[in-house]
């Protein structure tokens, strides 16, 4: 079986989040733009997200998170979420 070009390529666009911003939709990845905590992360990836600000884990910027995302919300910073 062929993979999907377009979805393992990002061709299918993304939606930029910044500070506080929040994104819904079916994503595949997430870039780290600029330094970012996110407060909620609904996907298959856990202990990332935190509900408390001061407890989330920052995620470096020039770092990717593969997955299958729903939902984006950030404490702070930039992500690009790429839609799957």
């Amino acid at each position: 079986m062929q993979p999907n070009i377009r979805t393992t390529n990002r061709q299918n666009g993304g939606q930029l989040i910044t500070g506080t911003g929040s994104a819904t939709g079916e994503f595949n990845s997430i870039d780290i733009i600029a330094d970012a905590k996110f407060n909620v992360l609904t996907g298959n990836v856990s202990a990332v997200a935190n509900a408390a600000s001061a407890s989330a884990p920052t995620i470096p910027a020039g770092r990717t998170i593969e997955g299958l995302f729903t939902v984006v919300t950030l404490w702070s910073g930039t992500v690009i979420a790429y839609n799957r």
